[in-house]
């Protein structure tokens, strides 16, 4: 256990609880809030900067997968974890996820062709969409592959 929760005496249920303790809940909430919003706009910054690496690997032509980089990631979120006393599991379970949803923005980005590059269809654009950087890109169907930025 990493957290440890002391022992509470009487009901948990809930329905016993004053105004005081109401308050004091709806205080820790707010503050949870907070948190949430701040960890969801961190997500997002992530990921933008991800579309960018995206977006630099496909005009350089860098190979999508770096050799090493998931490691890199998952060993400093693991230290992290280590150094905090939070469970290492959950941070690899939660890398997972941020990795994976990496992969598919920047396998969209490196497959995607600018509408400049697409072939011209009379003006219209089915299948695309505005995309970072405030361009058109064009998507493929390449599933994608387990690489981090």
């Amino acid at each position: 256990m990493y957290f440890s929760v002391e022992q509470r005496n009487g009901d948990d249920s809930g329905e016993h609880t004053d105004a005081s303790a109401q308050h004091a809940l709806e205080s820790l909430r707010a503050e949870l809030d907070a948190v949430d919003a701040t960890l969801l706009e961190a997500v997002r910054q992530r990921l933008e900067v991800c579309l960018r690496i995206g977006e630099l690997k496909r005009r350089e032509h860098i190979a999508m997968m770096q050799p090493g980089r998931i490691h890199i990631v998952h060993e400093r979120a693991r230290q992290y974890a280590d150094s905090h006393s939070l469970s290492p599991e959950f941070f690899d379970s939660l890398y997972d996820l941020l990795i994976a949803e990496t992969c598919r923005l920047e396998d969209l980005v490196i497959n995607a062709e600018t509408v400049d590059e697409a072939p011209r269809h009379n003006g219209n654009h089915n299948g695309s969409h505005s995309h970072a950087g405030n361009h058109q890109v064009r998507h493929s169907s390449v599933p994608s592959a387990n690489v981090e930025s």
